[in-house]
């Protein structure tokens, strides 16, 4: 295989194509499967402990009431939405927005051949770039 094309295999297609689109499927599924899982557990325990603090009552002694810690403290500051600003824009304003849409650029360069993928880290560096 000459060195200009030895991407031509990846980038045009080769024999075993469907391998690749059922490994690409299995990879996704599997993500979607355990983010699901960690999306449960996180609900049903957020739900239980929300629920026992809903019901205190207001009349209790300092005895009665149970010593909190960390994340419990803070529990309705976390989950009242903004405001100042609506939800949408403090969502947007976030670094995950941010990554996310440099990589969506960087990979739209990519397919118009505007960032070489040869390049060893072209990608990389306009990843950094544009975040």
């Amino acid at each position: 295989v000459a060195w200009s094309d030895r991407w031509d295999i990846y980038l045009l297609g080769g024999v075993n194509n469907d391998a690749i689109y059922l490994s690409m499927i299995n990879s996704l599924m599997m993500t979607s499967f355990l983010a699901a899982v960690v999306f449960v557990i996180m609900v049903r325990t957020l739900r239980k402990d929300l629920a026992i603090y809903n019901d205190l009552e207001l009349d209790l002694t300092e005895e009665d009431v149970q010593e909190e810690s960390g994340w419990k403290l803070v529990h309705g500051d976390v989950f009242r939405p903004p405001s100042t600003s609506p939800l949408l824009l403090s969502v947007a304003v976030g670094t995950g927005a941010q990554i996310g849409t440099s990589v969506s650029i960087t990979l739209i360069f990519a397919i118009l051949k505007i960032v070489n993928p040869m390049n060893k880290g072209a990608m990389l560096s306009a990843i950094i770039f544009l975040y």
